[in-house]
């Protein structure tokens, strides 16, 4: 299955790329603000994007609608969360740093 992979220009993690894991293994490294294709294995389950030790929840590929997902920072457009929370989603919140959307 090839999918859209689309990183926003987001302020936060601009200088690192986030990888994309379908069941657990890297398919792609995403950098910030490309669009990329990327051809998931046949048998691919569930997607997660990580960066460091923080990751996204897992994503079900049967979830992705017109073959286009876009993986961001969960918290970087809320500018109050971008302030008070970063220690939280380093540390507790580390599996809902990043967010898989379709």
């Amino acid at each position: 299955m090839d999918i859209e992979v689309t990183r926003p220009k987001q302020f936060t993690d601009f200088t690192r790329s986030y990888r994309l894991l379908a069941d657990g293994k890297e398919v792609a490294l995403i950098e910030r603000g490309t669009i990329h294709r990327v051809t998931l294995p046949a048998d691919s389950k569930i997607l997660t994007a990580c960066i460091d030790w923080c990751y996204s929840p897992e994503f079900a590929v049967s979830d992705i609608q017109d073959s286009r997902i876009i993986v961001k920072n969960a918290f970087a457009s809320n500018p109050l969360k971008a302030l008070l929370l970063p220690l939280y989603y380093v540390t507790f919140g580390k599996h809902k740093y990043l967010k898989i959307e379709s």
